[in-house]
């Protein structure tokens, strides 16, 4: 039977789970889901009010979109639902420019939109792209996300009211300003969740240390006499039952696209980016293979269908995933019975949930964003490259004193503008022979010697994209000019790529060389090569004569090139003394007889 491709998207992912689905699996399965929603059900409700809108719509974005991704994406173990992220990115869009009383449309709508992005990433199989967000802007962007979710809640720490102040660094400072004015008892359940969770950090895979901590801020309040901070309830009472149908598409809606496509993007990105860098790291664990596109695919169909049933966006949560994993889970209905376990909370505890203490989910808050900032990979990226810190430095900034959506493409527009600018450098080489029958390669570099010759032999390297075609064309004239060929042998095989620009430039010169009696050999070719020269009418110029086709055989194509230049130049007289002694008794030997000798001369033993 004949597999489909890896990338292709299946409509019906889940029917793999009929395969040898046992009663052991099942009993992992349960457990998994069962424990894990423990310990989410807490840090959902936090990240609803972290993105400024009712708690519920983070615990029905986590019973909606856990299934629905889990049914339709690729990895068994990722856990899509609320997560940090997406839900300050959420308040951000919703805080600026929707008014109160459109705020939930909105915020279905806006879960739409980012579902709806996510879907045709994998429809139209762009899983890859995921792989041009550099590391330093993705850490960047952590530590700028980790340092607002840390202080973003200060006000329900503190248990004061939130400051009017719309920028960040600002809010904090106004709020830092009156801590004189703070409630004790909120100051209380919060640092003492924080404790708790620092504090039991460890046994954190184990058991549900975060539900611990809440059912302790529950008991002080309920305790401790005279106590008065904000709850949940105060904030939107936990409505009991499961969520209803809601439309996302309201009249005017088209009106909101050009608004909210930015934070769109940018929460529809950052979160495919966490999925599958769980998704990869857990599927390597396992050995199993993570499909990107079907990941995506997944992952916006749950978003899609949560925006639905009054879900808040979300993606796949890192700690959730992993304690899936790390608690047995095997197949992917493992977050299905996590929906499901959530969904029974719904409906048996919403008057419980009611009670949480705002300090408390603050305090949980501020554990989860301190523990986003990774010290260790920070110093191992500045020790590494300075240029990848001045990209995650640059990220950090953007996204904390700017736009938080905007932190993200900083890193990634900064990161390209360095690679383009590495990319500049072009690698030309003239090849020579060497007394041990290999060839040396003498770089065109300030001072270096290069001798005149009617056959001129050249190497080019690395990428060779339009940043440096125009260097290209000045360095192939230069060598024409000082070096005076008849006929340039240039090998293309370790050319990784050539764009238009830079065969434009190649193009060019062989035009201008073969108009002053010249020609130009390419040596390494494959058959796109060749095709393109056909393709660009450059055949006229460059011949099909003058192609040599790469070979199993190391430089065996540019052997055969040179030879045959040897003998079509019109003054044989004036090739180098070195090619000429090359030339007369040319040393045909294998690569490996050539490392062998390279070993013997080197004192080794062969």
């Amino acid at each position: 039977m004949i597999r489909p491709p890896h990338d292709t998207i299946d409509l019906l992912p889940f029917r793999d789970v009929r395969k040898g689905y046992s009663r052991r699996v099942l009993q992992g399965d349960l457990m998994a889901g069962v424990t894990v929603a423990v310990f989410a059900i807490p840090q959902a409700i936090a990240y609803g009010i972290l993105a400024d809108v009712p708690p519920i719509h983070g615990l029905y974005a986590a019973v909606v979109a856990s299934i629905v991704a889990a049914l339709w994406g690729s990895s068994p173990f990722v856990n899509t639902g609320p997560t940090n992220s997406a839900s300050l990115m959420t308040a951000a869009a919703l805080s600026m420019t929707v008014p109160p009383e459109m705020r939930l449309q909105v915020l279905f709508f806006f879960t739409f939109l980012v579902g709806l992005v996510r879907w045709l990433m994998g429809v139209f199989r762009f899983g890859n792209l995921v792989h041009f967000v550099p590391e330093s802007a993705f850490l960047g962007f952590t530590v700028g996300v980790g340092s607002m979710i840390a202080l973003g809640r200060l006000h329900h720490l503190m248990g004061i009211a939130q400051t009017p102040a719309r920028w960040f660094p600002r809010q904090v400072v106004e709020k830092l300003v009156r801590l004189p004015d703070a409630n004790p008892h909120a100051l209380i359940v919060g640092l003492g969740t924080l404790a708790i969770m620092f504090g039991l950090a460890r046994y954190g895979k184990k058991y549900p240390v975060a539900l611990l901590a809440i059912g302790l801020s529950i008991v002080y309040t309920r305790v401790v006499p005279g106590v008065e901070i904000l709850l949940v309830r105060d904030i939107q009472p936990v409505p009991s039952g499961l969520p209803g149908f809601a439309n996302p598409f309201f009249e005017g809606w088209t009106d909101w696209v050009p608004v909210l496509m930015p934070s769109v993007l940018a929460v529809a990105l950052v979160g495919l980016i966490e999925a599958v860098s769980i998704g990869q790291v857990l599927a390597v664990k396992h050995r199993q293979h993570l499909n990107f596109n079907q990941e995506f695919f997944g992952q916006g169909l749950g978003m899609m269908v949560s925006s639905f049933f009054q879900g808040m966006p979300g993606s796949g949560s890192f700690s959730r995933s992993a304690l899936l994993e790390q608690c047995g889970a095997v197949t992917r209905m493992a977050s299905v019975f996590f929906g499901v376990a959530t969904a029974l909370a719904l409906l048996f505890l919403p008057g419980l949930l009611d009670l949480i203490p705002a300090a408390s989910l603050a305090g949980l808050l501020m554990f989860i964003g301190i523990r986003l900032v990774d010290p260790v990979r920070i110093k191992r990226l500045c020790r590494t490259s300075r240029l990848d810190a001045m990209v995650m430095v640059s990220t950090f900034l953007v996204t904390i004193l700017m736009k938080i959506e905007y932190g993200i493409f900083t890193g990634v527009v900064l990161a390209a503008m360095l690679l383009l600018n590495k990319s500049r450098v072009l690698h030309v080489q003239e090849i020579l022979p060497s007394p041990d029958g290999g060839f040396d390669e003498r770089p065109y570099t300030p001072g270096s010697l290069h001798e005149p010759s009617a056959i001129v032999a050249l190497s080019v390297h690395g990428d060779l994209s339009y940043g440096v075609a125009h260097e290209l064309l000045e360095q192939l004239n230069e060598i024409a000019s000082v070096q005076d060929p008849e006929i340039i042998v240039l090998r293309t095989r370790r050319a990784f790529s050539i764009d238009f620009s830079c065969w434009n430039a190649i193009f060019e010169f062989a035009l201008s060389f073969q108009k002053g009696g010249g020609a130009v050999y390419l040596t390494g070719i494959d058959a796109p090569t060749q095709k393109t020269i056909h393709d660009a009418r450059a055949h006229k110029w460059i011949p099909d004569d003058h192609l040599f086709m790469a070979t199993e055989t190391m430089m065996e194509s540019f052997r055969t090139a040179m030879r045959q230049a040897a003998d079509r130049v019109k003054h044989p007289e004036r090739i180098s003394g070195a090619w000429k002694d090359w030339l007369e008794d040319p040393v045909v030997i294998s690569e490996e007889q050539i490392l062998d000798i390279q070993r013997f001369l080197r004192g080794e033993s062969v």
